[in-house]
C-alpha cells in the first residue's frame, strides 16, 4: 500500500519540533505510525492549536492533541 492516506492538519500554523522534518498543515503521508509520531512531536504557532491526523479515505480522526510549548518552570 503506497498511497498517501494520512494527513496531518491544524487550524494554526504547524512548527515541526524535530530536526530535518518539514511538517506542514496538510502534509500527506503513507505511514500511519509516522504520521502520528510527527503530529505528536509537532507544535503550533501560536501555542494552543489542535494538531490532528486524519485517515483521508474515511475522514476518521486517528490522533488529536492540543499543542503547547510546555512549561519551562522547575
Amino acid at each position: 500500500m503506497n498511497t498517501l492516506s494520512y494527513k496531518i492538519e491544524s487550524s494554526s500554523p504547524i512548527v515541526a519540533s524535530l530536526p530535518r522534518t518539514n511538517v506542514r498543515n496538510g502534509s500527506l503521508l503513507a505511514s500511519r505510525e509516522l504520521a502520528v509520531s510527527l503530529a505528536a512531536k509537532s507544535i503550533t504557532d501560536p501555542p494552543g492549536g489542535v494538531v490532528r491526523v486524519i485517515h483521508v479515505p474515511t475522514g476518521e480522526v486517528l490522533f488529536s492533541k492540543v499543542s503547547g510549548w510546555g512549561d519551562l518552570e522547575e
